[in-house]
């Protein structure tokens, strides 16, 4: 099932309004609830801003972890949706073509050589650390 901003929109309201109710009669006051509110806004804007980037492409219960084990796009586009929280840096990032995101994610996340990763990848080692170091000039 997809995301649905307006329907889970209505669903954080009506949950607030409850704890808003609760808030008060337990006597906090109107600046406690209001900081309260505040954090809970932005966790839900971050939550937001992940689904709208990620599409699950199976039910749970299908998934396997198989579909993990080689890095995929998409993935890797799962990795990079919980890394960045600027949907600028995001949408520049996404620009990049996934060969160069997956030759950087080998290299930071998984620790691979700069050799490894052009012998798996078969493009040379100097195109590899170029663009490892334009994808950290993105995400800086």
């Amino acid at each position: 099932m997809a995301y649905n901003h307006a329907a889970e929109e209505k669903k954080f309201k009506e949950l607030w309004d409850k704890k808003e109710k609760i808030y008060r009669e337990s006597g906090m006051t109107d600046e406690q609830i209001a900081a309260i509110r505040e954090y809970d806004v932005q966790m839900f804007n971050l939550d937001r801003a992940f689904y709208r980037r990620t599409t699950l492409l199976a039910e749970p219960e299908f998934a396997t972890d198989a579909a993990y084990d080689d890095h995929s796009d998409t993935y890797l586009e799962n990795y990079w949706a919980e890394l960045i929280d600027s949907d600028e840096k995001y949408r520049r990032l996404m620009e990049v073509p996934p060969v160069m995101r997956k030759a950087f994610y080998m290299y930071k996340v998984l620790g691979y050589y700069q050799k490894d990763i052009s012998s798996k990848l078969s493009i040379p080692q100097r195109t590899v650390s170029f663009w490892i170091i334009k994808i950290a000039e993105i995400i800086r």
